[in-house]
């Protein structure tokens, strides 16, 4: 693969991650806004639109591992995962446009039947299109396990920098544009980077390996048989045990994104504006850092990188909790220093994920789609639990407490522990003893 292709490949995790930090770090905000008019000042109550969204990411972390067979079952069928980029990419953008939609020339109840219906695009086409985006790493490392290491890393470095136009791009946008024109740019934006990866397909012989690869293979796998793979996947405790670190991870992650603009405004007394200056060290940090991740997968060991990473970043985000008071300079620039501590471990955490996932699907020769999807299921429930108490910590931050936005950077790290707890009793005794013995 040339450095083309590799950026071709990293044009789909920037895209759809453009549509999810979008969600995730505004939605909530939006809808906790006050606006003249409403009874009430907010457009939705936000602790019942985080149960709402609790609901849906159980729902659509269900259907993850049956997105996960059929993309299997699709290149088992002789054809290309890789063309099923073009039919899933809009789903998502619409629904994000969709759930930026409601406002006060509404009645509530057509703002609920917007909001669900965004959710429900936005939700079941993320995972339409991520599970095979995803999986596509298995099928472009052909084996190589330098490449299959890259690849991974530039799935973490697309995170990353859709992350840092999240916050140092997009607060700028809704000022001057709206939440809704903001919407609708990213997702204009994100579409063609999502088509992207469909060109990033290796040369030479990769013709030839995927017919090679639907030799002897049947057209369809009967239901009992994507029963047993699942139940397979559900008993391989390595790859369970490592879902519990980074649903830890994913929840922390979920939860400062979405805690952003109320440390700016609600615990700092600054503007939406001011997330970049909180948060842009620590993407300024995570970035570099990123280039040395395969470096560090291959001497750590991506295992105990992600573990002892876990670890790390608990405690940098358990200081949030002392946030507001001007211990080195400005009470921003305190904030600034933190969360750039927590940079390096951003970028291994979100750098070898990837890596991890098809590591342990090919541990038991089982197709990586069904992987990704049981990964999915777990992690999407955490992340709904993990908006779920962000909404209502921020109902409460809104009402003038903010010491309940301190408590959003003390859940993130709460969860990073209770994923490494979690990693510790899943584990086999030996494996966990070469982690901790490191």
């Amino acid at each position: 693969m040339g450095i083309m292709k590799f950026i071709y490949f990293m044009c789909g995790q920037l895209g759809i991650m453009l549509l999810a930090r979008f969600f995730f770090q505004w939605l909530i905000d939006f809808y906790s806004q006050g606006l003249p008019g409403i009874n009430g000042g907010a457009l939705l109550s936000v602790t019942l639109v985080g149960a709402v969204l609790l609901g849906f990411r159980i729902f659509d972390g269900v259907t993850d591992p049956i997105a996960g067979t059929l993309s299997d079952s699709w290149v088992k069928r002789g054809r290309q995962r890789r063309s099923l980029l073009w039919f899933t990419a809009p789903l998502p953008a619409l629904g994000l446009i969709l759930c930026f939609l409601p406002n006060a020339g509404h009645s509530p109840e057509v703002r609920w039947v917007i909001l669900v219906l965004g959710l429900l695009l936005f939700f079941v086409g993320y995972t339409l299109y991520a599970i095979p985006y995803w999986s596509l790493i298995g099928d472009y490392a052909q084996g190589d396990e330098k490449r299959r290491s890259r690849l991974s890393t530039l799935l973490g470095l697309g995170l990353l920098i859709a992350t840092a136009i999240g916050f140092v791009i997009t607060p700028n946008l809704i000022d001057r544009y709206s939440y809704l024109n903001s919407a609708f740019l990213i997702a204009l934006l994100s579409i063609p980077l999502m088509i992207a990866p469909y060109f990033a397909m290796p040369h030479s012989d990769t013709e030839d390996r995927f017919e090679h690869l639907n030799e002897g293979t049947t057209h369809t796998e009967s239901l009992e048989t994507q029963l047993k793979n699942l139940i397979m996947v559900l008993k391989h405790r390595r790859f369970i045990s490592v879902i519990c670190l980074f649903a830890g991870s994913q929840m922390s992650f979920t939860i400062m994104t979405a805690a952003a603009p109320f440390i700016a405004s609600d615990l700092l007394g600054g503007q939406k504006s001011d997330v970049a200056l909180i948060l842009g060290p620590l993407l300024a940090v995570a970035i570099p850092c990123s280039a040395l991740i395969p470096t560090l997968g291959r001497k750590l060991g991506w295992e105990k990188a992600v573990a002892w990473s876990c670890l790390a970043l608990a405690c940098v985000y358990l200081g949030v909790g002392g946030l507001g008071v001007d211990l080195i300079g400005s009470p921003l620039m305190t904030a600034s220093i933190l969360f750039a501590l927590g940079g390096p471990m951003i970028a291994v955490l979100l750098g070898l994920e990837g890596e991890a996932i098809s590591a342990c699907a090919q541990e038991q020769e089982s197709g990586i789609g069904i992987y990704f999807g049981v990964y999915n299921l777990i992690v999407k429930g955490a992340n709904g639990l993990a908006i779920g108490l962000t909404a209502v910590l921020a109902e409460q931050a809104r009402a003038g407490d903010p010491w309940q936005v301190k408590l959003m950077g003390i859940s993130a790290g709460g969860t990073l522990f209770i994923g490494l707890l979690a990693y510790l009793i899943f584990k086999p005794r030996s494996a966990v003893s070469k982690v901790l013995d490191h």
